[in-house]
């Protein structure tokens, strides 16, 4: 459990330090969340409840940077929990929501910490000194990044399994019963702000038959991503034609 606790441990922490080459995987807790799965052993269980907390997330749009929740803590954080305590995908997602807006504490704290990372670095370009400027551009914020989310990424995966497992257990059935029911309402509000920011009554029918096609047809996934495909190919391919001949 050690190496796999530093493995995302590690993950978390290049996050954000990294953020030149992970943006997707960051960015999106499904990726990440899989990702970790996979890291823990369990790639199966990691995609189930990373895709079940991405429902939540579709409809957040960051607006000058500022979220409404801290994706490490919600899309790495929050899944390596929910796995190695063997949660359902609806109770991980509760888990995530809180643990989300929890890491909004770290996220501004690693923002101001690396403010002034900037302003030393300022000094040294100032008097041409550019070869240590490295230190303050990449090494201190990766540091700052282990420690206020590969600190805690480790904890919950090592120490965290076994006393959140029993936790878990130990709460009455009641309790469990109403996380996996905020678990599966939530997922529902996500795709609802979703629909919010790109609403457009002209593409009203489509939802209409994705719904039908999901819950009245029992049609899975796939099969409705490719009928959406071909309305998708069918819509293009008859306005392409009107706008030619006009």
């Amino acid at each position: 459990m050690f190496i796999k606790a530093l493995l995302v441990a590690l993950f978390a922490s290049l996050s954000w330090s990294c953020e030149w080459g992970m943006w997707t995987i960051q960015m999106q807790p499904f990726v990440a969340g899989s990702i970790v799965g996979l890291l823990l052993g369990d790639f199966q269980t990691g995609v189930l409840i990373s895709a079940t907390i991405q429902l939540i997330y579709m409809g957040q749009i960051q607006v000058g940077g500022v979220s409404a929740y801290d994706f490490v803590f919600a899309g790495y954080i929050a899944p390596a929990i929910a796995i190695v305590s063997h949660m359902s995908p609806e109770v991980a997602v509760s888990v995530a929501v809180a643990v989300g807006s929890l890491g909004l504490v770290p996220t501004n704290l690693y923002m101001s910490i690396n403010a002034a990372w900037v302003h030393m670095a300022d000094r040294y370009a100032e008097k041409g000194e550019t070869r240590g400027l490295w230190i303050y551009n990449w090494l201190l914020p990766l540091l700052t990044a282990c420690v206020l989310y590969g600190v805690p990424a480790f904890l919950a995966v090592y120490f965290g399994a076994e006393y959140l497992e029993n936790f878990m257990n130990s709460l009455p059935e009641w309790v469990n019963g109403g996380l996996a029911a905020v678990g599966t309402l939530l997922p529902a509000l996500g795709i609802g702000m979703m629909f919010k920011a790109v609403f457009n009554k002209k593409y009203v029918a489509f939802a209409l038959l994705g719904y039908i096609l999901a819950g009245y047809m029992g049609l899975p996934t796939i099969g409705i991503a490719l009928f959406a495909l071909a309305c998708v190919l069918i819509y293009w391919n008859m306005f392409s034609k009107k706008e030619g001949n006009a």
